[in-house]
């Protein structure tokens, strides 16, 4: 799993280094670098817990189902 984790990671970093201010989702990650979904999920998960990533909750109004988690980068400063 921890070689899976750093395969991903510069391509993860990069995406949302590109990524809009509101960050991407698991499924706009997966789209962009073509990689399943678990994998994506495992290092995104890595990265949230040491600080390099930050999670928020995508609110669409008038959409319905759940509010999907969007991944950004978190401010060098924090």
């Amino acid at each position: 799993m921890l070689e899976q984790v750093e395969q991903y990671r510069p391509h993860v970093i990069a995406a949302l280094t590109n990524a809009a201010p509101q960050g991407l989702t698991v499924k706009e990650l997966c789209g962009a670098l073509g990689a399943g979904e678990q994998a994506i999920r495992r290092c995104l998960a890595a990265l949230v817990l040491t600080g390099v990533l930050r999670e928020s909750a995508r609110y669409t109004p008038g959409a319905r189902g759940a509010v999907p988690r969007a991944y950004s980068l978190a401010a060098r400063g924090q």
